[in-house]
């Protein structure tokens, strides 16, 4: 009788072992096609051309590319030149290895919500993280978030596996697995701060406290020199402004929710109704701890790098702490399912933070300029389909867009320009350890263009001239007339017979 029971438990064991794995599976699912949708349409941008650049050289060339600049991508950009070598560095298969982080993100928060709370909790953290605005960014970048994040919430769950069974092969995965994720993204090492939360709730004994306290340990001691390593090229995030009003409404409305005011209004509401009516809150005492993870999975890496900002160099920027957003969507779960309690108002309440998210998702997301306005796609569509090999190429380098230079426009799409003559193009980026080619000013160059019959000119837009215009001698403009990339060709003989102007760029094709 006690054998047959003993089976039975087992079987039921891993009948729920197999609901996970659906689950985890089916919402998973759920996240790459989600994030997949409309993924060509944006234009690529400056990151994204960066990534490309790094990622299609040789592995040496990457490797003395990372010991001047970037050493911090260097792991991702591996990883993309490996996938490179089996898909095209076109818009939408640059970025569906993020929208595949997205999903393999989306069943590890399934899985590590099941370890703490019931199904409903699991899949509506799994569902919540997939609509997550800052998520749905993530998937369509070509940038590292969406696998810091996949990185991020697998490690924890390797956590939790590792506290519950205190097996070294655990304990050892779960150090190495540390250290690859901080290579792959370096503030993901400020994970140890929610994890140390975790073994003080869950464990109940020393030994498998001091075999986490030795993994962690071990594990951030072998990044010490990486991060010094990434340290020393911090002149790189320069860019970023110091802390200030305006830190506010980043972390409040775009670290999780992008642009999405209504989806960060809704979350506003649902985690606060807890913290007001008291039956709300959580009775039992794993979904507690859920919770008391979660909170500090949010809270302590923001403030390290708020504080770190505020006291030595800016560093704070929104999207790197994508990693946090496991959390955020197991915490907005827990308050959801407490809220609606049905299964039907859960639903309910699923479908008006997806209807919430949607005009962000649509217009802002995945619109031809939702990458920071950058127009480098359209320039090279415009180039691809209109241009004849030999033709040359001349590029205004006195734009004033940010972030700059105008030559990163290559990069993006190098198929699109191959055919071109290009006079201002000098060393090429590999030669030089760079992520872009060196520019040559058109007055060390005007013998080459002399001998060019057709010149494509890629200048900043002019909102006082029509953003399409054909005929013969087109007047430049006071943005193109005042620029030496037009007015030597001018003095050559050449005048403006195409214009062609988008968000930030204008492209004009002059023949004599």
């Amino acid at each position: 009788m006690d054998v047959s029971l003993n089976e039975r438990a087992r079987g039921a064991g891993l009948r729920i072992d197999r609901g996970v794995r659906i689950d985890a599976l089916a919402v998973a699912a759920f996240a790459v096609v989600l994030s997949a949708a409309g993924a060509a349409r944006p234009s690529l941008w400056f990151d994204e051309a960066a990534t490309i650049s790094a990622a299609t050289r040789t592995v040496p060339q990457l490797w003395e590319l990372i010991g001047h600049i970037d050493a911090v991508h260097g792991l991702y950009y591996l990883g993309m030149h490996g996938w490179f070598t089996v898909f095209p560095a076109t818009e939408f298969w640059s970025r569906f290895s993020s929208c595949l982080a997205v999903g393999g993100a989306a069943g590890g928060v399934v899985v590590l919500g099941r370890q703490f709370g019931t199904r409903t909790v699991s899949v509506c953290a799994g569902v919540l993280f997939a609509i997550l605005p800052r998520i749905t960014w993530a998937g369509i970048e070509a940038r590292s978030y969406s696998w810091s994040t996949l990185a991020a919430v697998w490690l924890t769950v390797l956590l939790v596996a590792a506290i519950r069974r205190d097996r070294t092969a655990l304990w050892v995965s779960y150090g190495a697995l540390l250290v690859f994720s901080t290579v792959l993204n370096i503030y993901v090492v400020l994970m140890v701060i929610p994890h140390a939360v975790a073994v003080a709730l869950l464990c109940t004994r020393r030994r498998t406290r001091a075999r986490w306290t030795w993994a962690a340990t071990a594990a951030v001691a072998a990044v010490v020199p990486f991060v010094l390593w990434c340290r020393s090229q911090s002149f790189q995030v320069g860019w970023i402004s110091p802390l200030g009003w305006h830190t506010f409404a980043e972390v409040a409305v775009e670290q999780y929710f992008d642009h999405s005011v209504a989806f960060a209004v809704l979350a506003a509401v649902a985690l606060g109704a807890p913290l007001v009516v008291r039956r709300l809150r959580p009775t039992d005492v794993d979904t507690r701890r859920l919770m008391v993870i979660a909170a500090v999975w949010v809270v302590a890496p923001t403030a390290v790098l708020l504080v770190y900002s505020a006291v030595a160099q800016p560093l704070y920027y929104p999207r790197y702490l994508s990693f946090t957003t496991p959390a955020i969507a197991l915490l907005l779960a827990v308050c959801v399912v407490a809220l609606a309690r049905s299964r039907e108002w859960i639903t309910a309440a699923l479908a008006a933070f997806a209807v919430a998210a949607t005009p962000n998702y649509v217009t802002v997301q995945r619109g031809p300029y939702a990458k920071e306005g950058m127009d480098f796609s359209q320039v090279a569509d415009v180039i691809s389909s209109h241009s004849s090999p030999g033709d040359c190429l001349i590029f205004d380098n006195t734009t004033s867009w940010k972030p700059g230079p105008i030559r990163p426009i290559t990069a993006a799409r190098p198929s699109a320009y191959a055919h071109l003559v290009d006079p201002g193009r000098g060393t090429r980026a590999p030669q030089r350890n760079r992520l872009w080619d060196a520019h040559l000013g058109i007055w060390g160059v005007a013998d080459e263009v002399r001998r060019c019959t057709v010149l494509w000119t890629v200048s900043e837009r002019d909102p006082s001239v029509p953003d399409r215009q054909s005929g013969a001698g087109l007047e430049p403009g006071p943005r193109l007339g005042r620029a030496p990339a037009y007015r030597v060709p001018e003095d050559m003989g050449f005048h403006i017979s195409e214009r062609w102007q988008f968000n930030f760029a204008q492209v004009v094709k002059s023949t004599r």
